[in-house]
């Protein structure tokens, strides 16, 4: 019998997967793309990742928190990021999900797209979003894709003691269609995902003594970008999430 001290057993990859067909087998993909789309790319699946698994993010959360970096861009950001490079090797049970042929191919349904996986060299391909201090927030924005077709973004619930609140607006590039409003708090295991084009969303700001994290995972039509694009991208992610260390010399930052 398990004590109150016993340490949840460690899962592998293999039985995250198994875990994850599961839970896809039990939805109706043809009844969920018709929601997406009527929702203008975006789609909500509550409670998707069960406890077992959330236990496992619960357990490497520790290791990654030493490696936040903290940005603020006065009235637009302020918070906590960690990058893809740092995820993997310190979260492998985040990184199981993110790279779940099961869950690429529910996604895949959904959307009725040849989704892939981002470039391993995307900083933004599975990261962890840190609201840790009072005051962190990102103000409203689109998931602009410097990729040369889409991109979509799937928002993990994770840990969440905080106000703080994703606010979305539906259908603001749909001439004669009003925009529908949403205001969420994504439980632990919950997806949310939407094409970062068309979503406009932000996160409303965490009070004192709160405390918000949530894992960004991000998947592509085309891994392709220009050199243009691609400076811009980099400039952005360092300085509003990754810090120059990071995105152009690829080292962590240290404890």
């Amino acid at each position: 019998m398990k004590t109150a001290t016993t340490p949840e057993p460690t899962l592998g990859r293999a039985e995250i997967e198994r875990i994850i067909a599961n839970q896809a087998a039990k939805l109706d993909a043809a009844a969920l793309r018709k929601t997406y789309y009527a929702q203008d790319e975006f789609l909500i699946l509550d409670n998707f990742l069960p406890s077992e698994i959330m236990a496992q993010w619960d357990a490497q959360l520790p290791a990654l928190r030493p490696h936040l970096h903290r940005s603020f861009i006065p009235k637009h950001k302020k918070g906590g990021s960690v990058a893809y490079d740092t995820v993997r090797e310190l979260a492998p049970a985040m990184n199981a999900v993110y790279q779940s042929p099961a869950l690429l191919g529910l996604l895949k349904h959904i959307t009725d797209a040849e989704m892939q996986e981002c470039p391993d060299s995307d900083l933004h391909r599975c990261a962890l979003y840190a609201y840790t201090e009072e005051g962190d927030h990102i103000g409203w924005h689109y998931d602009t894709s410097y990729y040369k077709d889409r991109r979509w973004t799937l928002l993990v619930g994770f840990q969440d003691n905080s106000s703080a609140r994703l606010v979305c607006k539906l259908h603001t590039k749909n001439p004669g269609h009003k925009p529908e409003e949403l205001s969420l708090q994504v439980s632990p295991g919950t997806l949310v995902l939407f094409n970062g084009d068309k979503v406009y969303h932000a996160v409303t700001p965490t009070k004192a003594n709160e405390e918000r994290f949530m894992v960004s995972m991000q998947y592509v039509t085309s891994g392709e970008m220009n050199p243009f694009m691609r400076f811009v991208s980099n400039m952005k992610d360092s300085i509003a999430y990754f810090g120059l260390k990071q995105v152009f010399l690829g080292g962590k930052k240290s404890p």
